[in-house]
């Protein structure tokens, strides 16, 4: 459901409008463009009552026949669908939340993930407003600081066309720490290849970031083309991270659902490397988790 006000998303790069998701006790906000979990709170009774009066029930989990068709496999769409693994489920800051079957608490503290500030009103869901994140939150940039400590992966896949991106995001992700070991393709036919060997042998990546847009064979082809691999395969599913250089919009909010446990970064405007690193960071805090 739509809320009122904005907030700044780490994958779109911009502040953004707002929606809100009733999930068990909890009141779960997202990015209204790519759905990147932004905050929650928990719900009192009043909010409970306008969610599950106005939301129509959710469907089931499971890829689309419109996404197995990409990879030519519509006809086999329901063993194929059978045979993926679903994503477990995330954590509040994540963009599809699984319902939490914890106890209603209409008396606790409206408490935002990791800011302490309030999301919602309790005056109808056309008053529900956003507050805006103190200042303490944003730095000398302006932009607020997302991120947190990313747990360091062994190996990343990055795959990205242009030779001076695939450095700049390697760079990114090595003097950071937060992988050990990044491994460049310039293409997806041969980010496939090594992809499968690499499973096959056993050391599937923890990570693969992907362009959209690349000669040959379009990025969101080839993360159709990962996952029906890996149900082959039948390993889990990869975390995915899609660098995409238009904003998203809802056919490929729709292509992230998909696909399951994927993100997006929209690339930053005139090339701000340093804002980038930043934005990379929260994104990646919250689709492959943070360190013990």
């Amino acid at each position: 459901m739509r809320v009122n006000g904005t907030k700044y998303c780490p994958s779109c790069g911009q502040d953004v409008a707002l929606d809100a998701n009733l999930e068990g006790a909890y009141l779960m906000m997202s990015c209204a463009n790519c759905g990147l979990g932004l905050g929650l709170k928990v719900a009192n009774s009043e909010e409970i009552h306008l969610f599950q009066s106005a939301t129509p029930p959710v469907p089931a989990l499971g890829a689309s026949p419109a996404g197995l068709a990409r990879v030519g496999l519509a006809k086999r769409s329901v063993p194929l669908t059978g045979a993926v693994e679903r994503p477990s489920p995330p954590d509040p800051r994540s963009a599809t939340p699984a319902p939490r079957p914890q106890a209603l608490t209409p008396e606790a503290s409206g408490e935002m993930f990791g800011s302490g500030e309030s999301i919602l009103s309790t005056q109808g869901m056309q008053a529900i407003q956003v507050m805006a994140p103190p200042a303490s939150a944003a730095p000398a940039g302006g932009e607020p600081s997302l991120g947190g400590p990313v747990r360091q992966m062994r190996s990343v896949f990055l795959v990205e066309d242009s030779a001076f991106l695939r450095q700049v995001a390697k760079d990114l992700l090595v003097t950071r720490n937060l992988a050990k070991e990044v491994i460049e393709s310039p293409d997806g036919p041969s980010f496939l290849e090594e992809f499968t060997r690499a499973a096959v042998a056993g050391r599937k990546p923890e990570l693969v970031i992907l362009d959209v847009r690349m000669p040959d064979v379009d990025g969101r082809d080839v993360a159709f083309a990962l996952r029906a691999i890996e149900a082959g395969l039948g390993v889990k599913r990869t975390p995915l991270l899609f660098f995409s250089a238009v904003l998203c919009d809802e056919p490929f909010k729709q292509v992230l659902a998909d696909l399951g446990n994927a993100k997006y970064i929209r690339k930053a405007d005139g090339g701000d490397v340093q804002q980038l690193g930043e934005r990379i960071v929260a994104v990646l805090e919250r689709l492959v988790g943070t360190r013990k």
